[in-house]
């Protein structure tokens, strides 16, 4: 006899969609850029004290290894944020220095060590963290045009695509643990409850 699997409708869900359709999306976003800031300040210390080899060599990765993963999540942010200026949006928050850079091109890096990459990486952090402070709350509930490079205008849910800059990240680090793991160095940076315990 094959299982019966069924939607089980909870109150939870509707109570849990109303908060983000009245507010919640901010103090989420809010949340994950305080979140993102602190592990990547975790990270990036943690990686300060390791061997520069484990961080430049060759790991397999797509990118190359942590120095590629990290040079491609600025460059992804960056890219991102820049949109966001050119877009629809009115915000001075984003007529930021923190955004003129050269881009370097697909998989190649921005910069050639970890020491020159840190301060560009803190910077787009404490972007970040203003963005979600300083954008009013009904501009993360709507969409926004922006132009993809190939010069195709599309449209996203502003909150929503910046979760996805979020998740994205959180992506890349999990790769770099890996790559600390094979490695045999310790590492635990990504815990999102010492912030909660903080409330």
């Amino acid at each position: 006899m094959g299982a019966s699997f069924g939607v089980v409708h909870d109150r939870r869900f509707d109570a849990s969609a109303e908060a983000a359709h009245n507010g919640g999306m901010k103090a989420i976003l809010q949340l994950m850029a305080q979140y993102n800031r602190t592990a990547n300040t975790k990270l990036y210390t943690l990686l300060a004290g390791v061997d520069p080899h484990v961080v430049s060599a060759e790991s397999g990765s797509y990118f190359g290894g942590i120095l590629g993963l990290l040079n491609h999540v600025l460059l992804s942010d960056l890219g991102w944020f820049v949109a966001f200026r050119d877009s629809d949006l009115d915000l001075p928050v984003l007529q930021s220095p923190v955004l003129d850079f050269e881009n370097p091109g697909w998989r190649k890096n921005l910069y050639a060590n970890l020491t020159d990459l840190r301060p560009h990486r803190e910077s787009m952090d404490e972007l970040i963290i203003a963005l979600a402070a300083e954008t009013p709350e009904p501009l993360f509930l709507g969409d926004i045009r922006v132009t993809h490079w190939s010069g195709q205008v599309r449209s996203f849910p502003f909150g929503k695509v910046l979760m996805h800059l979020f998740n994205h990240q959180t992506h890349h680090r999990g790769a770099i643990s890996q790559i600390l793991d094979q490695n045999s160095v310790e590492n635990d940076y990504s815990n999102l409850h010492e912030l909660l315990l903080q409330d």
